[in-house]
């Protein structure tokens, strides 16, 4: 059985290092003028700052960002569907950021990734 291998290779960098998947992953965002992510997001998260916090380190800042009590069931209203991720601009040529995962694995920290 053959695998994918970048799928692979990406699935075990987020199971062995999730803080530097989602720094890298991050740091993939182009800062679009008008966020299309923004938009898309069911819950009008300012995608791009939090983007753009964790590019630089300061993941507590980018988590803080997610305190708000309406996002605590963000993982369970956008689990199978990312519209985030769908609406992200390098969505276009193939391979959006992983919005949803880096918000999953921010709101977890807490919970010993």
């Amino acid at each position: 059985m053959v695998r994918n291998s970048e799928r692979r290779s990406s699935k075990y960098q987020t199971l062995e290092s999730p803080i530097r998947f989602v720094i890298d992953e991050a740091r993939r965002c182009i800062q679009c003028n008008e966020p299309n992510c923004v938009s898309g997001c069911p819950y009008g998260v300012s995608i791009p700052t939090i983007l753009s916090f964790v590019s630089a380190g300061d993941l507590e800042k980018a988590r803080s960002l997610l305190g708000d009590p309406r996002l605590l069931d963000l993982n369970r209203a956008c689990l199978s569907e990312h519209p985030c991720e769908k609406s992200c601009t390098l969505a276009k040529k193939g391979k959006p950021i992983a919005i949803h995962q880096i918000e999953l694995i921010l709101l977890r920290k807490d919970k010993k990734v």
